[in-house]
Parts: structure tokens; sequence; C-alpha cells
């Protein structure tokens, strides 16, 4: 129980600690009297941004505070572009993906993702998307709405050779609908070009790492090693477009550890972890949490902390610390006991 508490508090401690953490990146917002002021924007997920804007002059001015109520626009340079907008009585956040013909805005709330679409004298236009599962009469039946295609056609009636694609669009996203503005854009326009806000970003990007370090085995019912030598390879998976902190940490470790019956045995242990790393500086503090699958086949909760050096752009030197846990009987993601400790160090390379 001691030993729960203090995990629950010290998860507690890190996620206040990862939600207070800021990333002032380089950018400039628009007042109400239509100037620009130039400074530095608290880059935060879509959630966040779409509500507020945190701005300071430079690190050593003070941060202030924008609603949408506050000021037109805000934009981080050559990046994410947000214009207040008024939606059911209330104003909010939009993220501007594209100027031209058609403009396509993004919002993320509570409820998910939600696209909207203006035209000339149209004012805003939301075009909803939703799939599931329904029943009739007790039978469960897949389901995907069509009203989304309904209003761009309706809207992108002056070019009826778009009517196939738009059919054929699926699901929104930033992309599908970037590319289909602009082309639209070319084919009714001729004598301006769109803009195009949203930074392109790759779907998904991957950081290798080599490391290498101590493991201590010694709380393992099955494995009288004190401390021996481990190595591994690690691959984190993230989605740029999605967030620039959050990854997946998987990959492979191996040692060689003397069991109970004096004999010798090669450990495999494969970790599956959320992990968030600070995106600026030098010197950048990580956190993960999830489970490390081992062979002979067992699982554990885990739980890792460590630090990131910058060596060069594409390189870090990572040190960590990793601590597993044998899991309740009854609910195999609380921890109940430790299992093995370790320290590694290694490097990442940024592909």
């Amino acid at each position: 129980m001691r030993l729960k508490r203090l995990l629950f508090f010290g998860l507690l401690f890190t996620a206040g600690l990862i939600n207070a953490q800021t990333d002032f990146r380089a950018g400039y917002f628009i007042n109400l009297n239509s100037d620009t002021i130039f400074g530095e924007i608290d880059y935060r997920g879509d959630l966040i941004m779409g509500e507020i804007c945190r701005f300071r002059i430079n690190k050593k001015e003070k941060e202030i505070k924008y609603t949408p109520d506050d000021i037109v626009a805000y934009r981080f340079n050559d990046g994410k572009y947000f214009v207040s907008k008024e939606l059911k009585g209330k104003k909010i956040f939009l993220e501007f993906l594209i100027n031209g013909q058609i403009n396509f805005y993004y919002l993320r709330d509570n409820e998910g993702d939600h696209y909207f679409l203006e035209k000339a004298n149209s004012g805003i236009i939301e075009f909803p998307y939703e799939k599931g599962i329904k029943y009739k009469d007790d039978v469960p039946y897949f389901y995907e709405s069509t009203k989304h295609i309904g209003i761009l056609n309706y809207y992108m009636q002056d070019s009826p050779a778009f009517q196939t694609r738009i059919a054929n669009i699926g699901k929104p996203e930033h992309e599908s609908l970037i590319k289909l503005a602009e082309d639209y854009h070319n084919t009714v326009c001729k004598d301006r070009a769109c803009i195009i806000y949203e930074r392109k970003l790759p779907p998904l990007k991957f950081n290798i790492e080599i490391l290498g370090g101590l493991v201590n085995y010694q709380y393992a019912n099955q494995i009288t090693s004190k401390r021996i030598f481990q190595a591994g390879v690690l691959t984190h998976l993230w989605m740029p477009r999605v967030s620039e902190k959050m990854y997946l940490r998987t990959g492979i470790y191996y040692s060689d550890a003397k069991l109970v019956n004096n004999g010798k045995g090669a450990i495999y242990k494969i970790p599956i972890q959320f992990e968030y790393m600070y995106p600026k500086g030098n010197v950048r503090p990580v956190m993960a949490l999830g489970i490390n699958l081992y062979s002979p086949f067992y699982q554990t909760v885990a739980l890792t902390s460590g630090l990131n050096f910058k060596l060069t752009k594409s390189v870090n030197l990572g040190i960590f610390y990793d601590i597993d846990f044998n899991p309740d009987e009854k609910l195999s993601l609380i921890p109940r006991s430790i299992f093995s400790q370790s320290i590694s160090t290694g490097f990442i390379f940024q592909l």
C-alpha cells in the first residue's frame, strides 16, 4: 500500500510538472486595432490553443493570456495560424488551414475534431462527419455519414469535375481538405494564388536509440543475478500532427542472467510505453509509463525517467533510470512490488 501511494503521488507530481512546462516559439498576434505584435507564443495542444493564446514579448517579460475576445488572430512563424471566429454565439480560435476561394478551418474540442468551410458571403459552415455502429432491431451495423459530402458538393458546384473526388473523400483530414481546396481554387480562380497556412508535417516519424547499462533483478523470483549488463535497441515513434511531445517507446533489451537453478538464461525485454519528452532546449526531461513484456514470459508495470542531452542536430545522449514493478494479481496495470531497477545510457538518432 505504501508503494502504491508513493507511485500515485509521484505520477501526480510528474503530470503537474509536464503540464506546467512551456514551449514558447517565435510568433505574433493581431490585436483588435489590427496592429501586429511580435514575440513568443506558448505552443500547446490543439485543445488548449483553440481557447487561449499565451504570449510574451521575450523571456524577460511576463506572459499575457489572450482569449478570442481579446485579439483577432495569432500565428507561429511559418507555422499554425489561429483566427478568432464566432460559433453559436461564442468566440473561439479556429486553426486557419487554407485561404482561397474556399477557406477551411479546424477545431479540436472535448467532443473531437471539427472542420469548417467559408466561402464569400456564406459565413462559416461546419461539415460534420460521423462513423460508428448503430443498432436496428438489435442487429448492429456500421454507418458512415455523408452530410459533409453534400455540403462540399454544394459549395463547389461551380466546378462539377470535383463531384467524384468529393464523393470519395471519406473522413475529413487536414491533408485531403487542403489539397482539395487548393486544386479547386486553381481551377476557378486564375488571378491570385491561395495561401496554405498549415505547416506540412509527416504523418509518422521515429527515432532510433542504442543503449546499454546495468540492471538489478534481485527482486525477481526466478533470477539470482545482482547487477548485470543489458543492451537494447529502441524506437521512439511519434506523430507530429498529433503531438510533438508524446511518443510510443518500444524495442528490445537483452541481458544474460543467473537463474535459481544455477543455470544461465537469456532475458529479453520489450517495453511498450507512452513517453513524454520536453521538445526544446539542450537538456530535455523524459518520462515514460507503460508495461514491459519479458521472455521467459512475464509482464511488469514500467516507469522510466531520464534526461536527453542534445549533442548535434540529429544526435542526443540519453541517461535513464528504469524501475519495473510486479503487477497486482487482480489488476495487471497496478504495481505491487519492485521487480527490477536499471540505469542506462545511450545515443538517440533522430531520423
